[in-house]
């Protein structure tokens, strides 16, 4: 199971937490998710391998839900997905060279 933390804002204003669930109300009209929905959104994403986790921060990054995802026509989907798999793919490489530049003693300064 995959969760989406990019929009824990958007479901924390509607009321609903990603999982589908109604949120605890609070005073006034802002909802916030209940402990429970935010801790089974954290166990599930603890529990997701490395490349779950990624997956779900380049769909937040592209601005996309998995449940909006899921919903797509397949060819609006699979632009998606290509976008996501070139995005990984550089993600990868960029590690690839981190760790052959930290193998070979050179100094990386990865600050911005």
């Amino acid at each position: 199971m995959t969760i989406d933390f990019s929009n824990l804002n958007a479901s924390a204003a509607n009321g609903v937490s990603s999982n589908g669930n109604a949120a605890q109300s609070t005073a006034g009209n802002r909802a916030k998710p209940s402990f429970q929905a935010l801790l089974a959104e954290l166990t599930d994403y603890v529990n997701g391998t490395p490349g779950e986790r990624m997956e779900k921060m380049i769909l937040a990054k592209l601005g996309v839900t998995e449940e909006e995802l899921k919903k797509m026509p397949p060819e609006e989907r699979e632009k998606i997905l290509a976008k996501v798999r070139e995005m990984l793919k550089k993600e990868m490489e960029a590690q690839r060279e981190i760790e052959q530049q930290k193998a070979s003693g050179v100094q990386v300064n990865l600050s911005a």
